[in-house]
């Protein structure tokens, strides 16, 4: 069979959309959460809401998030509505606010099991710090036929033949994921030589639930 005669078409499944944090708001999470893990600012323990084996989890602030609304409104009405001309058709036709949002501090041993968040339409994660040791670890783990240490895993779906059922994602400082509140994901456990409460140690992730309305 000539090639020009085969197409792969994958029209099923949910759409992931990466985009990259502005170097501002990086700043503004990172101190906070510092800030609010030293008790500087006022400490809202959120780990009793989440699935995650994790000790540090913490609301962001409403005045940050209120800081970088316009921002991450962009970035959600965008992921909605992809195409150029109907996101400008629509355009002021939907809304879109945070209901929450909250950091995640982790540190060797710590996981996320697999889960879904609920009272949301969307969901993020967004990457703010990783272990000074991380690349060190994963030049390790590379060698193996399948290295997962401390990456976010998204499944959907049943596996099988040319149908992958799940994409792992490997953590770089400053990006983010917005995906559909109902799609399941993870958080593989990884190793490092500095210990907790080390902050040299230390993956650190924000997540927000998200709502629009029409």
């Amino acid at each position: 069979m000539h090639r020009e005669t085969v197409e792969i078409i994958r029209p099923f499944g949910p759409s992931i959309l990466k985009a990259t944090l502005p170097s501002e708001m990086m700043d503004d999470l990172n101190q906070e959460c510092l800030d609010i893990s030293n008790n500087k600012k006022e400490k809202v323990d959120w780990s009793q809401h989440l699935a995650g084996r994790v000790e540090e989890e913490y609301l962001i602030t409403k005045k940050l998030l209120a800081k970088h609304s316009e921002w991450f409104d962009g970035v959600v009405s965008r992921y909605l509505i992809p195409d150029e001309k109907l996101y400008e058709e629509n355009k002021g036709k939907f809304s879109v606010s945070i209901r929450e949002g909250w950091y995640v501090r982790s540190f060797e041993g710590d996981f996320n099991p697999p889960h879904i968040h609920f009272g949301c339409h969307i969901s993020t994660v967004g990457f703010l710090k990783l272990p000074d040791d991380i690349e060190e670890y994963w030049k390790e783990e590379d060698k193996d036929h399948s290295p997962v240490g401390g990456y976010t895993d998204f499944r959907y779906g049943t596996i099988g033949l040319n149908c992958q059922n799940n994409i792992k994602v490997k953590p770089k400082v400053g990006d983010i994921y917005v995906f559909p509140n109902w799609l399941d994901h993870s958080v593989y456990p990884f190793r490092s030589k500095y210990k907790k409460p080390d902050i040299k140690g230390e993956r650190r992730t924000f997540s927000l639930n998200i709502v629009y309305t029409q």
